[in-house]
């Protein structure tokens, strides 16, 4: 700490200014990473960018403030993807909006693009997302990263702070979950 010994009342502490921390490279190294795919898995429940980065930028001042507990966790992805991910349903919740839902997503899959009749498209991807919803939270996630988000396995651990083998793992037992939902030919199997 410096001390700036500016003009003091006789008696009186003398007033000290504390010089800015250097910031944290580490710290600084992880949102440059993971922000974007942070922003673009909060823009899929907040459906509106500008929420998803306030969302999303309060997320990283919390963990910036907790800077050190972070990376003393056993995973410190998993830390920061679990604290972003309450920070989006936090948002919700103080919009008055209902927990997040999918159904707007029916209308951006990729599918749709490709479908012969795209009214029967819509109807199954609505289908498919509202059974999406009785997916545990990881299971969700994973999901909507791999299917509406297009990323591979590895990218997806990446951002959990799981390992691929939990992707393809959690996938699987998804697919069977929704594929008990909705029947043997109404999954997101092959839609990659």
């Amino acid at each position: 700490m410096i001390e700036n010994r500016s003009r003091t009342r006789p008696g009186a502490e003398p007033m000290t200014q504390q010089q800015p921390q250097p910031p944290d490279h580490a710290f600084s190294a992880f949102h440059q990473m993971k922000r974007p795919r942070y922003v673009h898995y909060a823009e899929t429940f907040l459906h509106n960018r500008h929420d998803a980065e306030e969302a999303i930028d309060s997320a990283f001042e919390q963990l910036y403030l907790s800077w050190d507990k972070v990376l003393s966790s056993d995973n410190p992805d998993g830390y920061a993807w679990t604290l972003m991910r309450n920070k989006v349903t936090d948002h919700l919740r103080a919009r008055n909006r209902r927990p997040p839902l999918l159904d707007d997503e029916a209308f951006n899959m990729v599918a749709l693009r490709d479908a012969v009749d795209p009214y029967g498209q819509i109807t199954e991807s609505l289908a498919l997302l509202r059974a999406m919803r009785q997916l545990t939270e990881r299971q969700l996630d994973v999901m909507v990263m791999t299917y509406l988000h297009g990323l591979n396995a590895s990218q997806v651990a990446d951002a959990l702070g799981i390992t691929s083998a939990t992707v393809r793992s959690t996938v699987r037992h998804a697919t069977r979950r929704l594929r008990s939902i909705l029947g043997p030919d109404r999954t997101m199997e092959g839609r990659r």
